[in-house]
């Protein structure tokens, strides 16, 4: 017989609207700042700092490096070492990782673009390394929290889509940035990005403090039944979670390539369209599949499940990236509009995974109980994140190394300074990254992931049981 590795508390209020809306607060104030970095650090040091970008690509490939150390080891941290006196498992980490987030933020976008080339390598080393230190401190309990925030599947799909929101929001903010940034020539005005670090930041240290306060952590592991980290137990946890390897997979799937265009289309609009203020147009187009699947989220994957919720759209972006790669897409207006469109359809994939997929990291934690017999939403949540930030390294690279394979010069001034067909080979480059992430992430969702409607529900019935009779399983691993 097993014991129940975790408690409801039930002298707390009920779950509702305040954890949804503190919750989804969270994630905007990462995204205010993680979506700064995404979106403008790799242009930021190539085109306004000067850096080549092969020493580029070596700077991401060693700071990830530290990445696979980080994030697990926080994780596990988490799981056995509480700090503070309030009794939360997240929250006291959150409280220390706001301040740090909020000054190194800033601090990555340091203006010195005649300095040496030794000088700027460094400074983009250390900073960034310290603010994926702080950056991790954030998101791994943050990650964590909506595991122990409610044990209902739905009211978790609930959290994942309000998440989404949030992120969204975040996001939607450095949207609108290229309208600000770009000067009349198309060129980064890298000199001001600091001063807009530190105001998102201080705009999301505000957004955490609410999310701290917002919501409330029902689901607990009672002291006495604490377990001290085992990374060899937990990583064998994993290589065993067959759902949580294919997440893993389609989120490295969607990062590195299916997301690429978020990078790709800033220089497709620099050089191609010689428009980059339309960047914002094409990036708030590509987020409407996302608001069209927000009203019937939780609808959908109650008829559906999880899993086929979010793998069969891909077949949409397959068949649209196809599409795409076979008609002309000139430089002109007509170009342009064909370019968005398309986009906004190969994005459609994307967008039940982007407001589902952490519901479905809460059903890989449930899915590492039964199998280990431990509650682990950190190290689970870390082991994710971890491979997330590994993707991230990997995006903030290869698609500039693929455009730099088919001629593209970031040093160059963007209108006009380019090798003849590069603009053109560019545009067909983008459109197959994003392919590649389309098919992989249906792969691993159609094929791989194993936890259908039917095995969810199976899994919360056996949680829910109580301590006497309440046994662990092997889940079949048979679909829907």
């Amino acid at each position: 017989m097993q014991e129940a590795c975790y408690e409801i508390k039930k002298d707390v209020r009920p779950f509702g609207m305040r954890d949804k809306v503190g919750y989804a607060l969270g994630d905007f104030g990462c995204n205010l700042s993680f979506s700064l970095i995404s979106a403008f650090m790799l242009d930021f040091y190539t085109q306004y700092m000067g850096i080549p970008g092969a020493i580029w690509s070596a700077i991401i490939i060693f700071t990830k490096v530290w990445d696979g150390i980080n994030d697990p080891i926080m994780g596990g941290i988490m799981d056995s070492v509480r700090i503070g006196k309030s009794g939360s498992k997240f929250k006291p980490w959150m409280t220390i990782a706001a301040v740090g987030l909020t000054v190194t933020g800033a601090l990555v976008f340091l203006p010195l673009p005649d300095a040496e080339l030794w000088l700027k390598v460094t400074l983009c080393i250390v900073t960034y390394l310290s603010w994926d230190v702080c950056y991790t401190l954030m998101n791994v309990p943050y990650g964590s929290l909506s595991a122990a925030i409610t044990a209902d599947p739905l009211e978790r799909t609930s959290l994942s889509t309000w998440r989404s929101i949030g992120a969204a929001a975040g996001g939607g903010i450095s949207m609108l940035l290229p309208l600000l940034l770009y000067d009349e020539q198309e060129n980064l005005m890298g000199d001001i990005l600091v001063w807009v670090a530190l105001g998102l930041g201080v705009v999301a240290f505000v957004a955490y403090f609410l999310c701290i306060r917002m919501t409330t952590e029902r689901v607990i592991v009672p002291p006495e039944r604490r377990e001290k980290i085992n990374y060899l137990k937990t990583l064998k946890g994993f290589l065993h979670n067959r759902p949580l390897l294919a997440l893993c997979l389609a989120s490295f799937a969607s990062i590195v390539f299916f997301m690429s265009g978020s990078h790709t289309s800033k220089w497709l609009f620099q050089i191609h369209f010689h428009n980059a203020s339309l960047i914002t147009v094409c990036t708030i187009i590509s987020y409407l599949p996302i608001v069209f699947f927000l009203p019937f989220t939780s609808k959908i994957v109650a008829k559906f499940g999880k899993k086929v919720s979010v793998g069969m759209p891909f077949l949409l972006s397959i068949i649209a990236s196809v599409v795409m790669l076979c008609v002309p897409i000139p430089g002109n207006t007509t170009g342009m509009i064909t370019y968005i469109v398309g986009l906004m359809f190969i994005q459609t994939g994307g967008g039940m995974f982007n407001l589902i997929t952490w519901a479905m990291v809460n059903d890989c934690i449930d899915y590492q109980q039964l199998k280990t017999g431990m509650r682990e939403e950190g190290s689970v949540y870390a082991i994710y994140s971890l491979f997330r930030k590994i993707a991230q390294g990997v995006a903030l690279s290869l698609p500039l190394l693929c455009m730099q394979a088919v001629g593209y010069n970031p040093q160059a001034d963007p209108i006009g300074n380019q090798d003849p067909g590069v603009p053109d080979a560019m545009v067909k480059m983008s459109i197959g990254l994003m392919l590649i992430g389309a098919v992989v992430m249906f792969v691993s969702f159609m094929l791989i992931y194993n936890l259908g409607k039917k095995q969810v529900a199976e899994m919360q019935e056996k949680l829910n049981k109580t301590d006497e009779d309440e046994q662990l399983i092997t889940l079949p691993n048979n679909d829907d």
